[in-house]
């Protein structure tokens, strides 16, 4: 175990690359060979590339250790970014996503904390951009697993989702949220959108699990 976790924190201090190309638009293996090509300076890739790590590692049994090793240096990266760039929405989006993801990693109580400066953040995005994707998205998801006692809302978190897609249409991101919170609610609809999101996806582990048993934590393969 430690041999595995030397060379991995060498590469999260040092970064092996700058990342190249776009990243993959449907979670699976692929995702996981990302950090190990991050360079420096900071960027909104690195910062994307570290989350879509965490995503696709954080259900899979025995590789916490590793989605919080990406989680920590997402940290590093947002920081760095929003010191330069204090009034972007997409960073602010994307730093309420990492504390989502930590709120998820720790669990209750210890990841409650978290679940305060996601709430935070995305609202500071959507103030500053009611129209950003990335701020719809993590509000939505927050919403959708926040308590109702402390604000938490399907149907709210579902309104989020579906202004996300108008944004940005056919993105399986956001068709499979949408899917999960009108399987959610009782509503129509829900297996079309998982559907979707798989057929854009077919060989993504996450969403077959998805489409499959309607649990946006459902571990996979």
């Amino acid at each position: 175990m430690v041999f595995f976790f030397l060379p991995l924190l060498f590469l999260l201090l040092t970064g092996a690359q700058a990342l190249a190309g776009p990243l993959p638009a449907c979670p699976g293996p692929e995702a996981l060979s990302l950090p190990s090509r991050l360079g420096d300076p900071p960027t909104e890739t690195n910062l994307r590339a570290l989350l879509l790590a965490a995503r696709t590692v954080r259900d899979l049994p025995g590789r916490s250790a590793e989605g919080k090793l990406w989680l920590k240096r997402a940290g590093r990266e947002v920081r760095t970014l929003l010191s330069l760039h204090p009034n972007d929405a997409t960073l602010h989006a994307l730093s309420g996503e990492r504390y989502l993801l930590l709120v998820q990693y720790r669990g209750f109580p210890s990841g409650m904390p978290d679940g305060t400066k996601a709430s935070a953040e995305n609202d500071r995005a959507l103030a500053l951009d009611p129209n950003n994707v990335e701020a719809h998205l993590s509000k939505g998801i927050e919403l959708y697993f926040k308590p109702w006692f402390v604000g938490g809302s399907v149907s709210r978190a579902l309104s989020e989702f579906e202004r996300a897609n108008v944004l940005r249409p056919a993105d399986p991101r956001i068709l499979s949220w949408i899917g999960l919170a009108r399987r959610k609610l009782g509503r129509p609809g829900g297996r079309k959108y998982l559907e979707n999101a798989l057929r854009i996806c077919p060989a993504s582990p996450l969403y077959l699990s998805r489409a499959q048993t309607f649990d946006p934590r459902a571990v996979h393969p």
